[in-house]
């Protein structure tokens, strides 16, 4: 599938504020149609038309391959930048991926608006999804990810919950040497998709491999953060939440503090910050990832993230009950909920997210027990009980044998009551 349309030319960081691009770079998406015929320009508009219920303005541009039989520049109202769309034939590769035989590639190319791109990847996702295109699947590229239909109608376009800030990006973890145990690697944890955002891609050298889940944990809260703040300078130490401090670090002096062995020595491209710790004297935040290791915290969440989160509980919350009351006091699994408590009546007051045992139903509230010691609340404290109603809630969990679920674990939640008395 070709990639040669450029909507911009790499523009580099800013010099206003560190770690964001003056411009971010294209998103590009492959939109696997089943058909016995390639799509004629019009009969694409017009189901992009018809789905968006008025008039979008379209002009033919200039194909830069015989392959491609058109492209387009299009307009559509509610979309903050334009895109541009063409149609090219079935590759193998796609044919292989998509497992279909006949059919094209429609092809997307755009810039994501950098204040809000999660929702105009996602307004771009439902409007290629939700149109009349018989769509089978579709490739986001920066990212790799493959969206098959089923997956794309249930996140984009039957759901009233928008996705999560991860959908924008992927983190990946390579661990070497190979055929060691975990003690004797060393793991680099990376991202990939948040230029496409406008903002610098969040890397992380020479982790000891039994923190690599605590590197990705940290990596993704921080990438999330990254939409809705700006990062500091190199070198100043900023908190990602309780005894969470970390520095950041440009990447070619990163890599200078790697030693033999150790990945993530390949060039780079694009623009990229290492996590450091928080003085800058270590090449990843060790003390940080113990501290997640422990169990004891975890990374802040993004204001979007916890409202998106506060939805899904709340809507889940005749579930949350029925598994409390089957559970009851049983050792091997128990109900919480998360609670924003703040230290004054104050609507702007900073409000700290508590966790509460469930010990108790009552009707359509429960009552929970504090299960950890607060860190800026000093009106409760641990083991203190409350009576929880729905709409405190910003999350919920189930602890069980088999991990915890949550929220978007319906199916397997009911599964495991099924089973959970047999």
């Amino acid at each position: 599938m070709t990639n040669d349309f450029n909507i911009i030319e790499f523009a580099g960081l800013s010099d206003d504020q560190p770690w964001e691009l003056q411009q971010p770079t294209p998103t590009d998406l492959r939109a696997v149609i089943s058909c016995s015929e390639q799509p004629s320009m019009e009969s694409v508009t017009q189901a992009i038309a018809n789905f968006v219920g008025e008039t979008i303005e379209t002009e033919a541009i200039d194909s830069p391959e015989d392959e491609i039989s058109w492209s387009a520049r299009v307009r559509v109202e509610g979309l903050p930048t334009d895109i541009i769309l063409w149609v090219e034939p079935l590759t193998e590769a796609a044919k292989e991926a998509s497992e279909i035989e006949r059919g094209c590639i429609l092809a997307l190319q755009t810039v994501l608006h950098s204040e809000d791109p999660l929702t105009h990847f996602s307004n771009i996702m439902r409007l290629l999804a939700g149109a009349q295109l018989n769509v089978h699947s579709i490739c986001d590229l920066p990212t790799g990810r493959w969206f098959p239909k089923t997956i794309l109608e249930q996140v984009f376009v039957n759901n009233d919950i928008e996705p999560p800030e991860e959908v924008l990006w992927i983190t990946r973890l390579v661990e070497a040497p190979e055929d060691t145990e975990p003690e004797d690697r060393w793991a680099w944890v990376s991202t990939h998709g948040l230029t496409r955002c406008g903002r610098a891609e969040l890397e992380m050298f020479g982790v000891t491999a039994i923190y690599s889940s605590e590197a990705v944990q940290l990596i993704d809260g921080l990438a999330a953060l990254t939409l809705e703040t700006s990062l500091p300078p190199s070198g100043q130490p900023m908190s990602l939440g309780s005894d969470l401090l970390v520095s950041l670090m440009p990447c070619d002096k990163a890599i200078g503090m790697l030693t033999e062995g150790m990945p993530g020595l390949e060039d780079r491209n694009i623009p990229s910050v290492a996590i450091a710790s928080s003085d800058a004297t270590l090449v990843y935040p060790h003390d940080a990832l113990f501290t997640l290791h422990q169990g004891e915290t975890a990374v802040i969440k993004t204001l979007r993230s916890t409202e998106r989160s506060a939805k899904l509980a709340q809507d889940k919350w005749e579930l949350l009950l029925k598994a409390a009351v089957q559970i009851g006091e049983s050792e091997h699994a128990g109900c919480m909920v998360q609670v924003p408590w703040a230290q004054v009546e104050d609507e702007e007051a900073p409000r700290e997210y508590l966790w509460f045992q469930i010990v108790e139903v009552s009707g359509q509230e429960v009552v929970g027990k504090l299960a950890h010691r607060p860190d800026l609340v000093t009106s409760l404290s641990e083991g203190q009980k409350e009576t929880i109603a729905k709409t405190d809630v910003t999350d919920w969990v189930l602890m069980t044998p088999v991990g915890p679920m949550g929220p978007c674990d319906a199916d397997a939640i009911n599964d495991f009551l099924e089973q959970f008395n047999n």
